[in-house]
């Protein structure tokens, strides 16, 4: 399945029910990911939607066996947690478990961890915007 150039239009593989897409994203971007998982023996193709035109269209993916997607986010798992720290990991994976409730008295915001009471579009520490 390996195609790290946008020459295949890749409609196949995205009409493909034994394919998963696993990342989408610049042509860059998925050449890196594509070499990590080729490095960790997970077949993989860089395609691109059928209806668009010319061969550097801006949405492109990265395609692998759906059987292989588990080992491809386990790789992508893996690469991210490297140069993290314990608390930095599991500040992360209890942010991506917060739900904002607008009737709430309280809400957390995902980026900072802030806890503030509900109103504000956006977090009073970090201004990240939440409407």
């Amino acid at each position: 399945m390996s195609n790290e150039s946008c020459e295949n239009p890749g409609e196949v593989v995205l009409d493909d029910p034994d394919a998963a897409i696993v990342l989408r994203g610049p042509l860059a971007d998925l050449q890196r990911a594509a070499h990590r998982l080729e490095e960790n023996g997970i077949d993989c193709a860089i395609v691109r939607p059928q209806d668009v035109a010319g061969c550097c269209a801006t949405t492109l993916y990265l395609a692998v066996a759906r059987d292989d997607a588990p080992a491809a986010y386990a790789v992508f798992d893996q690469d991210w947690r490297k140069g993290l720290s314990p608390e930095q990991i599991e500040a992360l994976e209890a942010a991506s478990g917060i739900v904002l409730d607008p009737d709430a008295p309280e809400t957390t915001c995902p980026a900072c961890l802030t806890t503030f009471a509900t109103g504000p579009k956006s977090c009073p520490d970090c201004g990240l915007s939440l409407g």
